[in-house]
């Protein structure tokens, strides 16, 4: 063979194997560059920042953001059976400062009795207290204080308000990937006194959550989240003039699967909570399920 025939071929084999190390880092590349362009869509578009369907989470608006929220919740428990409407709207204070109000209209039925009208306003503020950003991840902690104020007057609708203003503190953990997200939270709620000296017993909730996508998410396409949650409810005895009542008080523990959906500035959530244990003091109802679905725009 002759000598130029021999450079030739081992020109085409060189060719060949530049060929073949590009086709084989052309996948981890393009891994890379959609990593990078997904990280920079997480910290610049609070649209794919997704929170628990029944828990709080640690996301809060963009500086000057505005949410509009609608909600609707069903709570069942043998003759008994709740349904709410909500309106919620919220600002972005700074990016890490949000406020809130809920203003949700009730129907309620209690052992064939049925009453509806609107219940108990709630003024949220919740602050971010710290956030971490890292390659295609972002961990933060918010806090919050939510004050359920009693403007449902137990006289006009007695099935819709306790008569007592109640507040709520907690905190809220998230960790969002580009394939899984996960959420914890802790908080406490303190019920008010009536004027008729009946004080429920306060409640401590204990929530986590976990969620994941089947594809990273993108900008200019939907972008669909499966999720499930434990939450434990536990509820202090009540008391009414200092003597406790019997029939109060326990523990709840529901296991809640649901999805997210969204487009650029709108998400659709939807869940249903499922008891997995109860243990309820005295003569009280389980709770059977509890549904919610939520649409939110962000603007």
């Amino acid at each position: 063979m002759s000598t130029d025939l021999i450079n030739i071929e081992n020109e085409n084999m060189s060719c060949l194997a530049a060929i073949k190390r590009y086709q084989a880092t052309k996948k981890p590349i393009k891994t890379i560059l959609c990593g990078v362009v997904s990280l920079l869509l997480l910290k610049i578009t609070p649209t794919f920042a997704h929170g628990p369907i029944f828990s709080p989470g640690p996301e809060t608006l963009y500086k000057d953001g505005i949410e509009f929220q609608l909600d609707y919740y069903r709570s069942k428990s043998a003759r008994a059976s709740e349904n709410e409407q909500a309106i919620g709207l919220g600002y972005g204070i700074t990016q890490d400062w949000e406020i809130s109000v809920e203003l949700p209209y009730l129907t309620a039925n209690e052992d064939g009795s049925k009453n509806s009208g609107t219940g108990n306003v709630q003024l949220e503020t919740r602050y971010r207290l710290w956030r971490m950003d890292s390659f295609g991840k972002q961990d933060s902690i918010t806090g919050f204080v939510t004050a359920v104020l009693d403007t449902a007057k137990q006289t006009i609708n007695p099935m819709l308000s306790y008569g007592a203003n109640d507040f709520i503190v907690g905190l809220a953990y998230g960790q969002e990937s580009l394939i899984w997200q996960r959420w914890a939270s802790l908080s406490y709620r303190f019920n008010g006194e009536n004027d008729d000296g009946l004080n429920r017993g306060d409640q401590l909730f204990a929530d986590a959550s976990i969620g994941w996508r089947s594809e990273m998410p993108q900008y200019y396409k939907s972008d669909t989240l499966w999720m499930i949650e434990l939450n434990v409810e536990h509820s202090q005895t009540s008391q009414q003039n200092n003597i406790s009542l019997k029939d109060s008080g326990g523990t709840e523990v529901f296991i809640s699967p649901g999805v997210i959906w969204a487009y650029r500035n709108i998400a659709l959530k939807g869940g249903i909570q499922l008891p997995i244990y109860n243990n309820l003091k005295g003569d009280q109802n389980n709770a059977d399920h509890r549904i919610k679905f939520s649409i939110d725009i962000n603007y």
